[in-house]
């Protein structure tokens, strides 16, 4: 911190304070001078004051990275957004983090308006078939707003808030992540990240919750009944829930898999194996039986797609092995019981599920463009309490598009994702570069698997999995570039 305060522009306070990267003795006397006075009000009753200062000079650093280096910046809120929501689990206390993530990613969005490109690449983003189904996309939200079966307004702004921020993300990786480079620490960011996460949770469930966070539980009576199924809790790590950790443990599972799978370096390949399998455990221990299916559905892409590799075989082998051991090895414990459910056509949590599908069937026919935004669910209840939808629980991402934007939203819902998915398989057989399709087959891995989640669970839109996903559809055009940039590049030194 006093480094980049000596860095800054301030010429006069480096010049008095700070002398070839060192602190000066006037500034050793000012910093000595502020820290007195911060005991000093801290032990006379005046605690408020240093924590105001110390954040608020925290909030500043924070600003002007996010503006000013908003490559750095984009990472800081990504950062924050992991941790959004472990001060209400551990301090009781409910900050509006998520609220802070979203004007900080305005302000980084802000600042990707001033990056430039490096040589030879260049921002095409407008001009890929993603891109135009989103527009058209959003253009079908817009129109939602004159919805004449949404009762509030506000709920509608609430949701369009969250769907412009995932624009801007979207947007904001795509320009700040212009180098192979910035790339690759990109996906080892996430990786790390998803693997802390998945350490947590395991830690949580060998270990057991901290006094703080089962105190949070049992202060929240509703939520400690979900938490507590098949005689053990389920696990959510320091994310907002144990869908949100399940579903990012599963997906940067199957890219840790895929990737260690190519690895040529032995102790690379051994590490990204371990990492996945510690996320595979926090997936399993999040007892969220929609996970279950990502690591085949992920796996299954990356073989349909390496069908002429010769490790495709192998993989091929071991997957099906991992999933008959799942399924029928004489091991009872309740993580594998509740993955084993997922395909047990018996199961009551999921009959209740179709039940509750056939029911809201005829309203979904009588109602092509939905009821309005924010009127199922607790939000319905929230925002339009007297809609026939309100409370009715959708326990699917896909169900609850039909019945607030219907079944007109749902179908451009499907057409954006398998256009997604298009441009991800089209751009992996035309790169060339071997590095570059490894990344490529990972993110179609990562972004079918998370959305084939969508038929059981809303796991599409909160922090930070949104983060990643709206990057990922961004780095699969990035990729493409970069391979082009490269070809170019070895053509014109053939040709010289």
């Amino acid at each position: 911190m006093i480094k980049t305060l000596a860095n800054s522009r301030g010429g006069w306070l480096k010049k008095e304070f700070f002398s070839k990267g060192m602190v000066s003795p006037a500034g050793i006397g000012l910093l000595s001078f502020v820290a007195v006075v911060f005991a000093i009000l801290f032990f006379t009753g005046y605690k408020l004051i240093p924590f105001l200062a110390v954040g608020g000079l925290i909030g500043l650093i924070v600003l002007y990275l996010c503006f000013f280096k908003p490559y750095v910046g984009f990472f800081i809120v990504t950062l924050i957004a992991f941790f959004a929501f472990y001060p209400k689990h551990i301090l009781n206390i409910d900050p509006p983090f998520s609220t802070l993530v979203e004007v900080l990613m305005w302000i980084v969005f802000l600042g990707s308006t001033r990056e430039v490109p490096p040589k030879g690449i260049k921002n095409s983003l407008l001009s890929t078939p993603v891109a135009k189904v989103f527009i058209l996309y959003t253009a079908y939200h817009l129109i939602e707003f004159f919805n004449p079966d949404m009762y509030s307004k506000a709920g509608y702004i609430f949701v369009m808030r969250k769907f412009f921020m995932f624009i801007i993300i979207y947007i904001s990786a795509y320009r700040l992540i212009n180098t192979p480079s910035r790339f690759r620490f990109f996906l080892k960011f996430w990786i790390v990240m998803a693997f802390i996460a998945a350490l947590y949770g395991c830690y949580q469930h060998w270990f057991g919750y901290l006094p703080p966070e089962m105190s949070y539980l049992r202060r929240h009576p509703k939520e400690y009944d979900l938490m507590f199924q098949s005689g053990q809790m389920r696990i959510f790590s320091f994310l907002s829930d144990v869908v949100s950790f399940g579903v990012l443990a599963g997906t940067m599972c199957v890219v840790s898999v895929v990737l260690a799978i190519n690895e040529k370096r032995k102790k690379e390949k051994y590490i990204l194996f371990l990492m996945a399998f510690i996320m595979f455990l926090g997936m399993s221990y999040s007892g969220t039986r929609t996970t279950t299916i990502i690591v085949p559905v992920g796996i299954s892409i990356y073989l349909l797609m390496t069908i002429k590799n010769r490790t495709t075989l192998i993989t091929l082998f071991a997957t099906v092995l991992a999933i008959l051991f799942v399924l029928f090895a004489p091991i009872y414990t309740p993580s594998i019981q509740r993955m084993r459910s997922t395909f047990d056509p018996e199961n009551a949590s999921l009959n209740v599920r179709d039940e509750n599908r056939h029911y809201i069937q005829p309203y979904i026919y009588a109602h092509p463009i939905g009821g309005g935004l924010a009127t199922a669910g607790v939000a319905g209840r929230q925002y339009n309490p007297t809609h026939p939808l309100a409370g009715f629980p959708p326990d699917s991402g896909f169900l609850q598009m039909a019945l607030e934007i219907g079944w007109i939203g749902l179908g451009l819902t499907v057409i954006f994702y398998l256009t997604i998915l298009y441009q991800g398989v089209y751009h992996y057989f035309r790169i060339r570069n071997p590095e570059y399709k490894v990344y490529a087959v990972a993110l179609v891995g990562f972004l079918l698997s998370i959305m084939v989640t969508q038929y059981s669970q809303v796991s599409i839109g909160q922090i930070p999995g949104i983060i990643l996903f709206m990057s990922a559809i961004g780095m699969s055009k990035r990729l493409f570039e970069f391979d082009e940039a490269e070809h170019q590049k070895n053509q014109i030194i053939l040709r010289t």
